[in-house]
């Protein structure tokens, strides 16, 4: 039921934001690592997100983002068979401010939380609260599309204590 109304929240407030005049959409690739009660793994991690302005005057924009993390090995040629590769999915909301360095150059960092999934073991399927850091830079190629490298650090405090990095080259498409 939490998981029904967390979701009912953040497309509530997709369907609020994008009211707004200019919002972005992206996605990305990339690898990083992923721990938590078990050694470090190496992941390789996909990334959709939505932005648009922020209503809150804190931060320039907001940013929602769904991210996907499964051992490496598992897309590997000639890796073992494993029953259960480990994997994560994590729900997210950030905070992002934006800086300039010229006209086609920018950094943006965020902050916000996360609804971080960990299964980690095929007998593990718990869901985690955290925050989400992300740091990125970017140029912008054409008036609506724009390439950034990011790289985004997910910590949670519940159940788990999981928490990953993710470098990743994102993509996004503004309208």
């Amino acid at each position: 039921m939490k998981k029904m109304f967390l979701f009912l929240i953040m497309i509530n407030l997709f369907v609020l934001n994008a009211q707004n005049e200019k919002f972005s959409i992206g996605a990305g690739l990339g690898i990083g690592t992923f721990q938590g009660n078990f050694p470090s793994q190496t992941t390789f991690n996909t990334k959709v997100l939505f932005e648009t302005h922020s209503p809150i005057s804190l931060f320039d924009k907001l940013n929602f983002n769904f991210t996907f993390g499964q051992k490496i090995e598992k897309f590997l040629p000639e890796s073992y068979s494993y029953e259960h590769y480990s994997y994560f999915t994590s729900f997210g909301i950030s905070g992002t401010f934006t800086q300039y360095i010229s006209h086609n150059l920018f950094v943006d960092e965020g902050i916000g939380l996360i609804y971080f999934n960990d299964r980690s073991f095929s007998d593990i399927d718990k869901w985690n609260i955290g925050m989400l850091l992300n740091l990125s830079g970017g140029t912008i190629i054409s008036k609506n599309i724009a390439l950034s490298l990011s790289m985004d650090y997910g910590l949670t405090f519940t159940n788990t204590n999981s928490s990953y990095i993710a470098f990743l080259a994102i993509c996004t498409y503004s309208f």
